[in-house]
């Protein structure tokens, strides 16, 4: 699962991506298209595309040490959602693919070139209860069942705990609010004699978390508008852009990239890795990076809380399969052991995130792991859950529309080009404009 900054593509490249998906929908549905299906040695394939967490690895040995090798995994480890468009566009079918939110998941059905999967989880007794609840919204389109998560993430505050005391500092605790984080983030921030930022208070925050708590949306309940001109929403954003615009304790993109390397899987919650910020607002699943650096003490907190409404930002990641490709029966073999005990203690003891069964989200295993004796807090992953929401979705725009224009009005914030409202009042009119048309002529969405 993606969980830095969004780098999504602007409007126009969405719109090519767009116009690969309308392709790629007429090719797979034409009879007699390419299978999706190889064969080395006379062994069914299953290529699964995702990222290239480390984790993966472990879950494929898993896959053999419990089926045996008659199923071959050939993990391809590039999950960008350019490229699966690409590939379908081209009736080239990777047996298993993940979908990393809710607005992805809705351009792909939306298309039908996902098989529903509910026919099979029956057969093999995988009951849709069993998962999250709060993972509806990743699972299902209408009544069918598109794709399975087998881990998912709520968003807490990871701390440098060295870097606390160091700064005088007291850690986190549960009650403490936005105010308490940005005052613990001006103290973590340390300059040069000539004003150089040596070290960050906290890492790009997701800004969601922050919208909702002020009380905003950023939709009607039908999806029917965009509601970010509202003065909840303009007040939300005035304070999340403080944080980088007016107390500098948050880098920009280019101090991000000056501070330490951050190639690979992570991105620049790295840097948080590399102790150069102090917190970072990310899910469990960047344990698997932080362990790497065994100086790091670190912790978890809850998200701060402002206002009467509580919340943070839950991600995850779906497993789908195309219709088009042949080899189905052993990808959902695949898909089965994913949901299966074994990887989902894997997901726990590994740091990958929450297992997606519940059963084993709240097992000891998930609770407590021996070999990280210091990770004593993970209850605080679970504790979120009860407030976590999914990122909002509208079906009447495409969220490659929707997110490109966020995007583009969101970087001309960050150049000090135009205020936070100004930017509130922009977005809310180009993709309000965009519903209006969408919902005069539906096609115009496809």
């Amino acid at each position: 699962m993606s969980r830095t900054p969004d780098r999504r593509p602007p409007l126009a490249a969405a719109g090519a991506v767009l116009a690969s998906v309308f392709l790629g929908a007429a090719l797979l549905t034409a009879p007699g298209c390419a299978p999706g299906r190889s064969a080395r040695e006379g062994k069914v394939t299953v290529r699964w595309v995702v990222d290239p967490n480390p984790v993966r690895q472990d879950q494929i040995a898993g896959f053999y040490r419990t089926h045996g090798r008659g199923i071959e995994i050939i993990l391809d480890p590039d999950a960008g959602r350019q490229k699966v468009l690409t590939q379908l566009a081209g009736g080239i079918y990777p047996e298993l693919f993940a979908i990393y939110d809710p607005a992805t998941v809705q351009v792909f059905a939306r298309k039908g070139v996902l098989t529903d999967l509910r026919p099979m989880m029956k057969r093999h007794g995988i009951r849709l209860e069993d998962f999250w609840p709060q993972l509806a919204p990743y699972m299902l389109y209408g009544d069918q069942v598109v794709g399975l998560p087998d881990n998912c993430g709520t968003y807490v505050v990871f701390y440098n705990k060295r870097l606390f005391r160091e700064a005088g500092v007291p850690y986190p605790r549960e009650g403490w609010n936005w105010n308490d984080l940005l005052e613990a983030a001006r103290k973590l921030t340390r300059r040069d004699e000539r004003g150089r930022t040596l070290q960050f208070g906290i890492g790009y925050i997701e800004p969601w978390t922050i919208f909702w708590q002020y009380g905003a949306r950023m939709y009607s309940e039908d999806g029917k508008r965009c509601l970010l001109d509202s003065p909840e929403a303009k007040k939300a954003a005035e304070f999340w852009a403080s944080f980088r615009l007016t107390e500098r304790v948050t880098p920009t993109p280019s101090e991000e990239q000056g501070l330490a390397a951050m190639g690979g899987w992570g991105g620049t919650a790295n840097l948080f890795k590399a102790e150069k910020i102090a917190m970072h607002i990310v899910g469990r699943w960047m344990s698997v990076e932080y362990r790497k650096n065994k100086d790091l003490e670190w912790d978890v907190a809850p998200v701060p809380q402002t206002g009467k409404v509580r919340a943070t930002l839950l991600a995850s990641k779906v497993y789908a399969i195309p219709k088009g490709n042949r080899n189905k029966e052993a990808a959902f073999t695949f898909l089965k052991y994913l949901m299966s005990k074994e990887n989902q203690l894997i997901v726990a003891a590994t740091g990958d995130g929450i297992p997606s069964i519940r059963a084993y989200g709240q097992s000891r295993e998930f609770l407590y792991n021996p070999d990280y004796p210091n990770e004593r807090n993970n209850q605080v992953f679970l504790d979120e859950m009860r407030w976590a929401r999914p990122p909002e979705v509208s079906p009447y725009i495409s969220e490659l529309d929707a997110t490109a224009i966020f995007n583009e009005e969101m970087d001309l914030m960050w150049q000090r080009e135009q205020t936070p409202f100004q930017a509130c009042e922009r977005i809310a009119r180009r993709i309000n404009a965009i519903i209006r048309r969408n919902i005069a002529n539906p096609n115009l969405l496809d």
